[in-house]
């Protein structure tokens, strides 16, 4: 005979994930900023290939984004 018992937590344990930007905090002024920022480090229009073309882009803007935005952290405590 086995004897066999679950235990099941009722509160599940949130984990902390990755940070992510604060996009409710693109108003006019950081507007400005982020596409004055973006548009200095235009680096991307000298790489003829789009794939990579691309990836310099999105990390350009993700980069700008979470100086200026700032980021939140994702998850529980």
């Amino acid at each position: 005979m086995l004897d066999v018992e679950f235990k099941c937590s009722k509160w599940k344990k949130r984990s902390v994930g990755d940070s992510r930007v604060k996009w409710w905090n693109l108003i006019k002024e950081n507007a400005m900023k982020l596409s004055e920022r973006i548009t200095e480090e235009g680096a991307w229009r000298q790489i003829e290939d789009t794939d990579t073309m691309w990836e310099v882009m999105a990390e350009c803007i993700w980069r700008s984004a979470k100086e200026i935005l700032r980021t939140s952290r994702r998850g529980g405590k």
